[in-house]
Formats: C-alpha cells, structure tokens, sequence
C-alpha cells in the first residue's frame, strides 16, 4: 500500500493517497517507547486511506511496567514544576506590587519631610 521515493534529503515513504508517511513514538501506558509509521494527517476522513504499521516488536510486560511508572513519575514531577513556576509568578506579581507600595511611601515620606521643614523655616 505504501510507496517508497528517494529524494536528496533522504528516502521518504508516501501512503497511496499521497500522504506523507512518518515515524513516531508511541508514549501510551500499552506501547511506551515503540515505534511506529504513520500517515502525516492521521485525521483522514476516509478510514480506508489510513496507513498504520509498527516499527517495533512489542515491549514485553515489565518494560511496559517500569516504562509507564517511569512516564507517571515523569508527569507528576512536570506538574510539580509548572505549580512551582505558578507559584514563582504569584510572588514576583506580589513583590512587584510591594515595590510599587515602598516607592509610593517613601515619595509621601519625602513630602512630609519637606512639608516639615517648611513649617519649621515659618515658625
């Protein structure tokens, strides 16, 4: 079903239709980590011009066990550090504000201090 044409970049596969064959990988908790060959454009509406084929032999059962804990592990700490950067916005937002707050009190500090001075050169 699939055709194979060299070009100057490399030998690239074209589906029938004339798609674009690609490989990527699988990252699901049944397949992580194996390989596969794909339409370009997955979303065809004509199921009959879908092209699919593995790349890879399957993983055996503890590599999809300790593959997918591993992806697990992986999300929860990625999810720990967007928290942590959401967290970090949050306070620099504060500290932002505060700084503002210091500015505008030491500038109204100033004027009392000026306005101080000028009632002690009248009295």
């Amino acid at each position: 079903m699939s055709e194979i044409s060299t070009t100057s970049s490399g030998t690239s596969r074209y589906y029938a239709s004339g798609t674009k064959i690609i490989r990527q990988t699988s990252w699901t908790d049944l397949n992580p980590g194996r390989r596969f060959d794909a339409c370009d454009k997955n979303w065809n509406r004509r199921r009959d011009m879908h092209f699919f084929e593995w790349v890879d032999n399957e993983t055996c059962l503890r590599g999809k066990q300790v593959v997918s804990g591993l992806l697990r592990r992986l999300r929860a700490m990625e999810e720990k550090g967007r928290a942590k950067e959401e967290q970090l916005r949050y306070v620099e937002a504060k500290k932002k504000e505060l700084q503002q707050k210091l500015k505008e009190i030491v500038q109204e500090k100033k004027v009392l201090e000026w306005a101080h001075g000028q009632r002690q050169l009248i009295m």
